[in-house]
């Protein structure tokens, strides 16, 4: 154990790596080379070369999936549910925020972000000493939520040609089948390069040895992978003499991963640094990875703080990747914590709970990574893309300052692209075309309209519900309008918010087309529209006073894939958001007639309500 004293200088621990020597890096490009030239046969060899049993096939068979279960005890399934359940719970929570909804940053110029999962990931599950179906949770839960298409797991086998039956339990409770018996460095060139068996993958995750870890930085010319991993590390942050225990046995736990872990404890009480080594050897005789804690704790460090300013600039100095502040007054460090993998707070925040199932990942930055990198996330699973768009008058009000940037640069061709756009801009601002675009994005679903009123009946509609497009279509046709829809939503749970969120999206883009409604006809009533024994009517105010009053006909509980009772909820979103007042009428048997009748009806009226007239506000007040 070692010991520090700081000053006013805080001091930075290096961290101890791993001799990868001449002998092991020359194996290891070995290895690359057979993997990247023969694939399956090359894994083969390198088998032998290991003298690991030969596999014919390194996939794991739907049979074994099946053994598992009852191979693994209930207690342990239990377990493992718990974890699932806080895991999934806190990374879902992740997802929120990742998409930014649309901003106008210059009047009439739209911008907004969209997450986008990594279609193929590979993810390492270590199993030599320690079958870590832990790291199996926290890697492909949030790859899960991120809504990677496929997800790909390479984990060693036994000398038997086995995975471990809890890693393959937990593989079946995530629904994930490509699991394949490949460990080492072989498996992370494996998913680099792709062989016949083991797909190739754009991202590699997953903790490992030396070995694993020099394998991932090879390949980060041909594949992505999570984080600089190295050593585990922990700091413990503690002047309580009653805390002993507590302290050692958090130091400890970190400790017994590897002979290489490093273990921190930082203290204003001189009489705690002295006490804790007494209690460290006391704990570490009950424990059982004794030869990795021989060799561990000669990494221990006790650093003594003159003040709490001190404490906190050997920590973001640090960076480490698991930080414990023990002591009640934890709140006092929180707001100056920079540079931290994850932080537990409090004596009865064990770091052992986000090991394992708290619900925070486990997979952290290591050797002061913490100040560049977070731990694993949903957000590791993706990328954000940016979209944006521009209208006549957007276009009129940001062209000028970019001309200026871009001529300031000497960079013509950007300056010439603003330039020939001039001539349509000036026609469409002159006719001054009712457009727009929405973009509205819920935890249920995202849909982006295109809408033109003043267009001629084009539509392009997918929502997944093909009566629901059917209709849709109807209104653009009959109301002449340029319609785009497009939809992704939770149908898999119901068609509730899918249907309700078009219908506000369809109303907040008639709002925003339409603008202040000056100059419309305002007041309309569809002709009586009939569908053999269907007959509907409606009317319609465009003031911006929101009523519907509709009646309509019996209907059964569902046409195509369109439940009836979100027939009314459709016009009660639409009108509501647009805002104006409806009254639809529509007598009829035929449960299909009827609410096909009423989307003609009421588009056919809308698009009278909508007709510009050039005459002054038709209304009293001088509004609508």
């Amino acid at each position: 154990m070692k010991e520090i004293t700081l000053n006013n200088t805080s001091k930075v621990i290096e961290f101890k790596v791993s001799n990868f020597s001449k002998k092991n890096l020359s194996t290891i490009k070995n290895f690359q080379k057979l993997v990247k030239d023969n694939g399956d046969d090359g894994l083969r060899t390198i088998s032998s070369i290991l003298g690991e049993k030969s596999l014919n096939s390194f996939k794991v068979k739907k049979s074994e999936f099946k053994t598992s279960e009852k191979l693994v005890n209930d207690e342990l399934k239990n377990a493992i549910l718990v974890a699932y359940s806080n895991i999934k719970k806190y990374h879902e929570k992740q997802l929120n925020g990742l998409s930014i909804t649309t901003t106008e940053t210059t009047k009439g110029i739209s911008l907004w972000s969209d997450f986008k999962p990594i279609d193929t990931v590979g993810l390492y599950v270590p199993g030599g000493t320690a079958p870590l179906f832990s790291s199996l949770l926290m890697q492909a839960i949030p790859a899960i939520i991120a809504g990677c298409k496929n997800i790909i797991i390479c984990t060693p086998p036994d000398k038997n040609g086995k995975i471990n039956p809890t890693i393959l339990w937990t593989a079946k409770l995530l629904g994930i089948e490509n699991i394949f018996k490949v460990g080492g460095s072989q498996a992370i060139f494996a998913m680099a390069y792709g062989t016949k068996s083991i797909p190739k993958c754009l991202k590699i995750f997953g903790p490992g040895n030396q070995f694993v870890t020099e394998a991932k930085k090879m390949v980060t010319n041909e594949v992505s992978i999570d984080m600089p991993a190295g050593p585990s590390e922990v700091y413990v942050v503690s002047n309580d003499i009653e805390k002993l225990d507590i302290i050692a046995a958090d130091l400890l736990s970190q400790l017994e991963h590897s002979s290489d872990a490093k273990g921190v404890l930082i203290s204003q009480n001189k009489e705690v640094l002295l006490a804790i080594k007494n209690e460290i050897n006391k704990q570490k005789k009950t424990l059982s990875r004794q030869d990795i804690l021989n060799e561990s704790l000669k990494n221990i460090y006790l650093v003594k703080a003159k003040n709490a300013k001190e404490i906190i600039n050997f920590i973001n100095d640090n960076a480490p990747e698991h930080l414990i502040l023990l002591d009640d007054d934890f709140s006092k460090f929180i707001p100056y914590i920079n540079n931290a993998g994850s932080v537990f707070c409090g004596k009865y925040s064990p770091e052992s709970f986000g090991d394992y199932a708290s619900g925070s990942n486990h997979t952290l930055p290591t050797n002061q990574a913490a100040k560049t990198y977070s731990g694993l996330s949903v957000k590791d699973f993706g990328k954000i893309i940016t979209f944006q768009t521009s209208s006549a008058e957007g276009f009129f009000n940001l062209a000028p300052a970019v001309k200026i940037l871009s001529n300031a640069e000497n960079l013509d061709a950007h300056t010439n692209a603003v330039n020939i756009r001039d001539k349509y801009v000036s026609s469409e601002l002159l006719n001054k075309p009712r457009t727009s675009f929405v973009k509205r994005s819920t935890n249920e679903t995202s849909i982006f309209i295109n809408l033109n009123i003043d267009g001629t009946g084009n539509y392009n509609v997918d929502t997944g519900l093909k009566y629901f497009d059917h209709m849709l279509e109807q209104f653009a046709k009959h109301g002449k309008f340029d319609l785009t829809i497009h939809s992704l939503g939770d149908l898999e749970i119901d068609e509730h918010h899918t249907i309700e969120d078009v219908a506000i999206a369809l109303g907040e883009a008639f709002k925003d087309a339409l603008g202040d409604r000056n100059k419309i006809e305002r007041y309309s009533s569809s002709e009586s529209l009939v569908m053999d024994e269907t007959i509907s009517k409606v009317s319609i105010d465009m003031a911006s006073r929101n009523l519907l009053k509709m009646k309509t006909s019996k209907l059964r509980e569902f046409v195509g894939d369109f439940p009836t009772e979100m027939f009314e909820h459709f016009f009660i979103s639409f009108v509501n958001t647009m805002s104006f007042t409806c009254h639809i009428e529509t007598k009829g048997t035929n449960s299909h007639h009827i609410i096909e009748a009423t989307f003609k009806s009421f588009t056919r009226a809308l698009r009278k309500a909508l007709v510009i007239n050039n005459n002054d506000i038709a209304s009293t007040k001088g509004l609508l």
